[in-house]
């Protein structure tokens, strides 16, 4: 059962003209405030994983929860799609399990942080922000044990809450899951640091709606989505020959003995599609080091390469 979204204003966004100088300057506020986000969790967080060696991805969204900025891919399309519960102004939903957001967030020790961003009773955007803690309890210290055969083993196991309700903190929650850790301090700060960049992200979408209008947002988004839409399918008639071509690779050892384990690929290109065919690749392993992979964030992993080799300038969504 997909979410619930309750606005209180039903009124549909009008489609609104954007000249070129107005699209820039939004697109540049919009890539801003995703360094802001950035700058923002490295100077709240504890982690080293997050403080050093930036295992943290930000995220701006429209209100379908496209990605119109941010690094890694929309974590909020999985999320939507099986939440059972309502989203309303005030919210703000906090999850681990990879299982509930579709294989967005890859383990259980990726924190997630998702708040809807409501301006006059409508939702306008989505911001998120995710960060690798560094012990979230489990069996071995940094709970990544190498031998494990289930997802219980490796420590607390986080299912989508609020952890803010129209406003109103879950502090018991938020006990109950820092008391699993060996470092509650540091994800203590790091949960803060998660949220906070969420908040600064949503102002500076109202400030962008506040200066330009809201159907000027929206719309906005929209050409951001569609010019990058346009740009991927020249780039993959451009780059991709329509003859397969074909890798194999080997992971040599899956922790418990057991290997080698063969990934095979065979890509080739139809019209302006991709396709990516995993035919030949083994079973998954009975230990760790198989990946519950989201379809959506392939397609940005795969967007990314082709844009930062091929056109580094684009606004990547």
């Amino acid at each position: 059962m997909p979410a619930q979204i309750i606005e209180t204003n039903n009124a549909p966004f009008n489609k609104a003209d954007v000249d070129p100088v107005t699209l820039d300057i939004m697109e540049n506020a919009l890539r801003n405030a995703r360094i802001e986000m950035d700058a923002t969790l490295v100077r709240t967080a504890m982690s080293p994983g997050i403080r050093e060696q930036g295992d943290a991805f930000p995220l701006i969204a429209d209100r379908d929860g496209k990605m119109v900025v941010g690094q890694f891919g929309s974590f909020i399309d999985g999320f939507l799609r099986s939440y059972p519960g309502t989203i309303e102004e005030g919210d703000m939903i906090f999850l681990s399990d990879p299982y509930s957001c579709d294989g967005a967030v890859s383990h259980n020790n990726d924190w997630l942080v998702l708040l809807p961003v409501y301006r006059g009773g409508r939702l306008v955007a989505w911001t998120a922000m995710f960060g690798h803690q560094s012990d979230i309890g489990g069996k071995v210290a940094g709970s990544i044990p190498i031998d494990s055969k289930s997802v219980f083993e490796e420590g607390v196991r986080i299912p989508p809450v609020k952890i803010y309700q129209k406003g109103v903190y879950n502090e018991e929650m938020v006990k109950v899951v820092l008391h699993q850790s060996r470092k509650p301090d540091w994800c203590a700060a790091d949960l803060n640091a998660l949220i906070a960049s969420c908040r600064v992200a949503a102002r500076r979408v109202e400030e962008m709606c506040g200066r330009f209008g809201e159907d000027e947002f929206a719309s906005a988004t929209d050409l951001l989505l569609a010019r990058n839409h346009r740009a991927m399918k020249h780039l993959i008639q451009t780059s991709i020959g329509e003859e397969p071509v074909s890798f194999t690779d080997f992971i040599c050892d899956d922790g418990v003995g057991f290997g080698p384990y063969k990934i095979s690929c065979k890509m080739w290109r139809e019209g302006d599609k991709v396709i990516l065919d995993f035919d030949g690749t083994d079973p998954q392993a009975p230990s760790s080091i198989n990946f519950f992979l989201n379809e959506n964030m392939f397609k940005m992993f795969f967007g990314i390469y082709m844009i930062m080799v091929f056109d580094p300038q684009i606004l990547f969504n």
